[in-house]
């Protein structure tokens, strides 16, 4: 970190950064790696095996059991968020870029016909209402449903170096929107497991792996229960981030009380 972006800050957290960096570069290394092994055409799910993984997912109990889920935003999950709302769980969605927050569709307000329309990666939904940051969410959030570039059978997840699910899980977390075991499950293809994956002590583990033909537990006990690393994000990503804005200006006045 560049001494003109310390903050001020004590020595163990300039160390915590770094070492983030540290395992940021061997992401993008083993990215690197399995970009020329793969010749640039990563293994995603098609949109054939995105439904059949979906259709699998909900015949498990972490999903059967879940009643406020947050979906990724990516094409990849889509049809899990269609299906939360077929099976009459709320639906939680972050917009584009953290931009404007959470979105929470309520599956008695979209007609099946507008389902497809609700769950796309809209800036502003209006399928949905936006959630506010000074209020509780009832309930939490107790099931997580992303993608990923790759995963570990250990749990260990990489995704596509933007950082989205970490972030987001620290933002919740801070919000007090997760439940108190949230379980996060990854829905790949076969082929985008692997025994393990570079990954940090704040990186969001998973704890089952969804595939078209398979449903792997990984024995992760890790919960995405993590805080908002603020030293790691410059002053522009804060501004850009409405979510992180409001907490950044919560976090400030805390800081100006007197004590």
């Amino acid at each position: 970190m560049p001494a003109s972006e310390n903050w001020g800050l004590p020595k163990e957290e300039i160390d915590q950064v770094n070492r983030e960096s540290s395992v940021s570069d061997e992401k993008t290394r083993f990215r690197q790696s399995m970009d020329k092994i793969y010749d640039s055409r990563l293994p995603f799910l098609s949109a054939n095996d995105a439904g059949r993984t979906a259709e699998r997912l909900r015949s498990i109990p972490e999903y059967r059991d879940a009643s406020m889920v947050l979906v990724s935003l990516h094409p990849s999950v889509r049809q899990a968020g269609l299906n939360v709302l077929a099976d009459r769980k709320k639906l939680v969605l972050p917009t584009p870029g953290l931009q404007k927050g959470f979105v929470l569709i309520d599956p008695v307000t979209v007609s099946p016909p507008k389902r497809p329309m609700a769950v796309r990666p809209l800036l502003r939904n209006p399928f949905g209402t936006k959630l506010s940051y000074q209020e509780s969410l009832v309930p939490p959030i107790d099931l997580l449903i992303c993608e990923a570039l790759f995963i570990g059978a250990d749990g260990t997840r990489l995704g596509d170096g933007d950082g989205h699910l970490d972030l987001q899980c620290a933002i919740l977390s801070t919000l007090g929107w997760l439940a108190a075991a949230p379980q996060v499950i990854a829905l790949v293809d076969d082929e985008q497991i692997l025994p393990s994956v570079p990954a940090g002590p704040t990186d969001v583990g998973v704890h089952c792996i969804v595939t078209p033909h398979q449903v792997l537990r990984t024995g992760c006990t890790h919960l995405p229960r993590c805080g908002i690393i603020w030293e790691a994000l410059d002053r522009k990503q804060v501004r850009r981030n409405e979510a992180l804005f409001y907490l950044s200006r919560q976090q400030q006045a805390l800081s100006d009380a007197p004590q």
